[in-house]
């Protein structure tokens, strides 16, 4: 069974500037971009340090520098994530952690983070994951890693 990682410190995010709907979806974001912002925003949180929306732009901004459109659909997903965590199939997923105000989330979650369509939602100017396709992502990717 692969490690459990840290999501970092619970907090709400704001939104960037819209990006074409068309484009979110045709830039492929690795599972590893995912992973370095979550494991860099980590790192900050137990140093003391803040680890907001503003630093994960920056994180992203600076790992990135002049791909802007990478940073916006890095931070569009993270953001889905985050209200993918209200959801109750992602309690076999994370482990909360208040001690340390972390959630500690398996990896196939962030694998699926990556892969995952964006939906728009219409009128709000953001974007969703579809709950069931996202679920069925992550239950893809345990299975790849022998962890169902």
């Amino acid at each position: 069974m692969r490690a459990i990682v840290e999501t970092g410190p619970r907090h709400t995010m704001e939104p960037l500037p819209p990006l074409p709907f068309e484009k979110v979806n045709e830039l492929v974001i690795q599972p590893e971009e995912i992973l370095y912002l979550v494991q860099e925003m980590t790192a900050r949180a137990r140093r003391g340090e803040t680890a907001d929306w503003h630093t994960s732009i920056a994180v992203l901004a600076r790992k990135y520098r002049g791909d802007p459109d990478r940073v916006y659909c890095i931070s569009a997903r993270i953001r889905c994530l985050v209200e993918m965590m209200k959801d109750s199939r992602m309690a076999a997923w994370v482990r909360a952690a208040p001690e340390l105000d972390y959630s500690l989330t398996k990896e196939p979650v962030f694998r699926a983070t990556a892969r995952c369509p964006l939906v728009l939602i219409r009128g709000e100017k953001r974007y969703r994951f579809d709950p069931d396709v996202f679920f069925r992502i992550v239950l893809e990717e345990a299975e790849a890693e022998g962890q169902t």
